[in-house]
């Protein structure tokens, strides 16, 4: 009786432990860096972009997206901490990933360097 009763406990936890919330599987945190200043691009059609890039990297890139939360300040150059979230089944024409902001770790008067032209 008593291996009966082990096979089954190990059998609940491994149940137990693979159940866990896709959702907590589908977030990152990310730290990004975003320009001073919004610049000029093409999406579905034209638009404004902040360029961001990781800490610590030399090349800007375009970001298409918003942040939900993070109001942008002409002039001010931020660090970011970011949740990135996969969101299922999205609309067509927009992200599959939802971005929001959970801290302004700095927020700096200056104008971004080498940013792209």
């Amino acid at each position: 009786m008593k291996p009966i009763f082990n096979i089954l406990l190990f059998a609940f936890f491994i149940l137990v432990s693979s159940c866990k919330d896709s959702e907590d599987l589908l977030v990152q945190e990310k730290n990004y860096v975003v320009a001073s200043s919004k610049v000029d691009c093409q999406g579905i059609g034209p638009q404004k972009c902040y360029l961001i890039k990781e800490k610590d990297t030399q090349d800007w890139q375009y970001f298409y997206s918003t942040i939900i939360g993070f109001e942008h300040e002409e002039g001010f150059e931020y660090e970011l901490l970011i949740s990135e979230k996969e969101v299922e089944n999205p609309p067509q024409d927009s992200s599959s990933i939802a971005y929001t902001l959970l801290k302004v770790i700095s927020k700096i008067e200056k104008k971004s360097e080498n940013l792209p032209n």
